[in-house]
């Protein structure tokens, strides 16, 4: 059965591949997302969770903070990379970006 969301994105036909299991790779390496520092959320001061909204893993969690909007933060444990996030955001602050390995 189809999802709204996904039929909403133009998936309605695609496998559920990467996007629901498992991590993205390119390379070999699992791809996360990466907020950057043209959010608008850090540069204007403004409320946008809509790649919050968008991430059907939870992994974009929002932080408080006083006198100001909350900032957005990729939980890598959830994030699997699938992307959803990035055509989205209205400041194109978002990218997939190479996991970081301790």
């Amino acid at each position: 059965m189809i999802t709204r969301r996904e039929f909403l994105r133009g998936r309605f036909g695609a496998s559920k591949g990467n996007s629901q299991t498992g991590s993205a790779e390119a390379g070999g390496e699992t791809m996360l997302a990466a907020i950057g520092p043209t959010c608008i959320a850090y540069l204007q001061n403004v409320v946008c969770r809509s790649c919050g909204d968008a991430c059907d893993a939870q992994a974009i969690r929002f932080s408080p903070r006083l006198g100001g909007a909350a900032l957005p933060l990729v939980i890598a444990e959830r994030c699997t990379g699938c992307g959803d996030c990035l055509p989205v955001c209205p400041a194109g602050a978002i990218t997939l970006a190479p996991a970081k390995t301790s």
